[in-house]
């Protein structure tokens, strides 16, 4: 009787493996994209005096995959097998920024577009992202560095590091998202003022 038992205590153990194995694999992966700032509703009157090339934007390779990064403690981030970047996350911050940026210098005369498709602008953004994580229901943090480079005098005018954070308002993954698309809004808008302060001076 006690090998018969001790089968059948094996077999439910491999049943109750097999359909918490089941019941993992069938949990669907949710997909997420960044969103750009909200087009003010009265846009001006669009007169294209210059050009902004955005790119390449660079990320380390621990951002590299389309699993989002959560920051669990200062010195150790987790990826999700549920939640995840609908497409490269280098290229969807990119056409974000030259969203954003268009945006922010409609009234300056700026069109903006990313680099695959201005091949020689008035300037060009190049964005260095050291850092794009959080933690849903606290906060959304964003580390780059980026320079501004005037491409008629081939000189790049600033560099600049910006260090930036966001609140994240609830618990789950499309609400730390939100936050983190904020965060490339506020890097966007530091870009637009130099911009800006550059058309400005002599």
């Amino acid at each position: 009787m006690k090998p018969m038992r001790y089968c059948s205590t094996l077999g439910m153990v491999f049943c109750l493996i097999t359909l918490s194995g089941c019941f993992l694999k069938s949990q669907p992966a949710q997909y997420y994209t960044l969103n750009p700032m909200q087009r003010p509703e009265a846009r001006p009157d669009f007169k294209p005096r210059f050009t902004v090339s955005v790119g390449p934007v660079i990320l380390p390779d621990s951002l590299k995959r389309p699993q989002i990064a959560i920051r669990t403690n200062d010195n150790q981030v987790g990826f999700s097998e549920f939640h995840k970047w609908a497409g490269p996350l280098k290229d969807d911050a990119k056409r974000i920024l030259a969203e954003n940026l268009g945006i922010l210098l409609t009234e300056e005369g700026a069109t903006v577009s990313t680099d695959e498709l201005l091949i020689e602008p008035d300037y060009r953004v190049v964005v260095n992202i050291n850092r794009f994580d959080g933690v849903p229901g606290e906060t959304a943090w964003l580390n780059a560095v980026w320079t501004l480079k005037d491409q008629k005098s081939q000189k790049v005018v600033a560099v600049t590091q910006s260090l930036l954070t966001e609140i994240v308002f609830g618990p789950g993954y499309p609400d730390l998202v939100n936050a983190q698309s904020r965060t490339l809004a506020a890097l966007s808008q530091e870009i637009a003022a130099e911009i800006k302060k550059l058309r400005k001076s002599p």
